[in-house]
């Protein structure tokens, strides 16, 4: 009987270390189980922001987005190439498009880029730009992203900017005359004057990314 009131601290030590060893256990089983469950349960099946798995893209540039918008101008683009559509197969018929002010007057103008393989080329694609009324104001041949709206104006319209040869741009003045800008950019003479640093850019995946339809 003293032998086991001697030895009682010891087997209450032990008692109290496995208490302890189970609640750790328990404690780590939690942990666990929520950081899969924020592996596994986050919003629309997409990883948390928290939990880095993969590289998110840019989301889409607000002026390129609005479902209303895209509406109306897949009306006008079936319309506007009814002759072409029977030769296009569904998965070329593709756009996407910019609702920006170019001259000021407060009502966007849209900007439209036809990428499917019928408007596009080696040398780039086909781009419409629209007044606020859906009346063509361009059709742009050979063009490619990303194109500048530029500070700069012209008979109160801002100049356009692309890309061109061996880091040299190509400025697309509005001809008060013609009643637009020229169509073709592959013969507007290349500069070395760049995009400012505020210019808006268009048709840039890593900085204005366009949201793409299906007319």
């Amino acid at each position: 009987m003293m032998k086991m009131i001697k030895n009682r601290p010891l087997i209450i030590g032990v008692i109290l270390s496995a208490l302890v060893l189970s609640a750790c256990k328990k404690e780590e089983k939690k942990a666990a189980d929520k950081t899969a469950d924020r592996l596994t349960a986050s919003p629309e099946g997409n990883a948390p922001d928290s939990v880095n798995l993969a590289a998110e893209e840019p989301a889409f540039q607000p002026e390129t987005a609005d479902e209303t918008t895209a509406e109306k101008l897949k009306l006008y683009l079936r319309d506007y190439l009814k002759a072409d559509l029977p030769s296009l197969e569904a998965s070329d018929r593709k756009f996407s498009f910019y609702a920006i002010d170019l001259n000021n007057d407060k009502k966007d103008e849209y900007f439209i880029s036809l990428s499917g393989r019928g408007f596009c080329g080696s040398g780039g694609c086909t781009f419409l730009l629209l007044d606020n009324n859906l009346k063509l104001i361009n059709r742009f041949t050979v063009m490619r992203g990303p194109v500048f709206r530029s500070s700069s104006v012209t008979d109160g319209w801002n100049d356009l900017i692309l890309k061109g040869s061996n880091n040299k741009y190509i400025h697309l003045k509005w001809d008060a005359k013609a009643g637009k800008y020229p169509s073709n950019p592959s013969v507007v003479k290349e500069t070395d004057i760049a995009p400012a640093g505020h210019d808006f850019i268009m048709w840039d995946d890593d900085f204005s990314r366009a949201k793409p339809f299906t007319f």
